[in-house]
């Protein structure tokens, strides 16, 4: 791996989502997720550009970091990486908005896995596993608060993790699988867990 690409990568993912939470009760600094995907990634024995993509998985979705920035610092593979993985919203919905989207934005987001390369499909199946533990430990800390702080119900966010962990493991030569029962296990947690 090259580490001065993936110092650069945290870089732009540190400087775009800078003044961005994570949800929860005393919230995170955002960086923290797509820096954990990254080193999930480097411990699956992912490529350097599936790292970089994983670091850098939620700037066109969440942030203002445009494509021509990222395609030109850090190649067209990295970007169609990202693409993959990146939810249809726009940057400026209003929450009111967000959840009434919420729905189809997912259905999108499946389809889109369908045709992804192997290593999106890596950085989606880590990102999962992180936004599951996010929301494990928001529930264990805040309860039955923690549900205001989503966009849907608890039920309808347990199905479609449920509906992407069936889609992810249907493709069985990838390096991800090994975190399959993980997820399967975590979102078993979460259904055990929900009040």
């Amino acid at each position: 791996m090259n580490s001065e690409r993936l110092f650069k990568a945290i870089q732009y993912a540190a400087r775009a989502h800078e003044k961005q939470k994570r949800k929860g009760n005393n919230p995170a600094p955002y960086i923290t997720h797509p820096f954990f995907v990254g080193m999930e990634l480097i411990r699956l024995g992912c490529d350097e550009n599936t790292v970089i993509a994983g670091i850098l998985h939620d700037t066109l979705e969440d942030t203002f970091l445009s494509k021509e920035i990222i395609e030109k610092e850090f190649g067209a593979e990295v970007l169609n990486l990202i693409e993959a993985v990146t939810e249809p919203k726009n940057l400026n919905m209003t929450k009111v908005e967000k959840r009434r989207t919420w729905q189809f934005r997912k259905e999108a987001y499946l389809e889109q896995l369908k045709v992804a390369s192997a290593e999106s499909k890596a950085i989606a199946c880590v990102d999962m596993l992180a936004n599951m533990l996010e929301f494990k430990h928001t529930l264990k800390d805040l309860g039955a608060d923690a549900l205001k702080l989503f966009n849907v119900d608890i039920e309808s966010k347990l199905r479609h993790w449920q509906e992407e962990i069936d889609l992810l493991a249907k493709d069985k030569n990838c390096p991800y699988l090994k975190i399959i029962p993980d997820l399967r296990n975590m979102l078993m947690e979460l259904h055990n867990s929900r009040v």
